[in-house]
């Protein structure tokens, strides 16, 4: 967990300043609709690319540090000498999903508790502002097109495929160079049977 953590911070960072940067483009002036929307998908194509970039390095990381563990887990067995395994840096491709809802907790978070104290005839603003505001990169988007504030729900499924299509597509890479090094080491040296 304390990995998947880490693996959050940056992505969290980005969001926040993703969040200025749309409330600055929020706040121009009501005739510029044409140039709100540009900018604000410019805002949310951004994010999605430094996002993208780093969840599919970490996708690489992941895949060629299982691969290192599996070697090391191979002298373990020959040797029976303990080495220290990186085990929860290891690659498994539920991690880049798991990373993309955790850096969504605060909006399920607030939405939740909103929810609750609507029902409960009790409604509160301060957790439909702190979820607008975090997640602003999508809400003034969905507001400016005319959705109701649930509409931000969409952040989720759009930051989970920002770090989990391109983490496991970064192992895919990292796959692929193995098989042509694997090819290349056939034809130079003959298979091994």
């Amino acid at each position: 967990m304390k990995y998947l953590l880490k693996q959050t911070i940056l992505p969290f960072i980005y969001l926040g300043c993703m969040a200025l940067t749309a409330w600055g483009v929020w706040t121009m002036e009501e005739d510029q609709f044409a140039l709100k929307l540009i900018l604000l998908a410019l805002n949310l194509v951004l994010y999605a690319v430094i996002v993208c970039f780093m969840a599919f390095k970490d996708g690489e990381m992941a895949l060629k540090t299982r691969n290192a563990n599996d070697a090391e887990r191979r002298i373990i067995i020959e040797t029976g000498e303990y080495r220290e395994l990186k085990v929860a840096e290891e690659y498994a491709p539920w991690k880049g999903f798991a990373v993309g809802l955790i850096v969504c907790a605060p909006l399920i978070i607030c939405v939740i508790i909103d929810v609750i104290l609507m029902y409960s005839g009790t409604s509160n603003d301060i957790f439909q502002i702190i979820s607008t505001f975090l997640y602003m990169m999508v809400q003034a988007i969905v507001q400016l097109l005319g959705g109701n504030y649930f509409y931000i729900l969409l952040s989720i499924p759009f930051i989970c495929c920002c770090t989990g299509i391109p983490y496991v597509l970064g192992a895919k890479k990292v796959e692929r160079q193995q098989e042509m090094i694997r090819q290349k080491h056939e034809k130079i040296y003959g298979t091994d049977k």
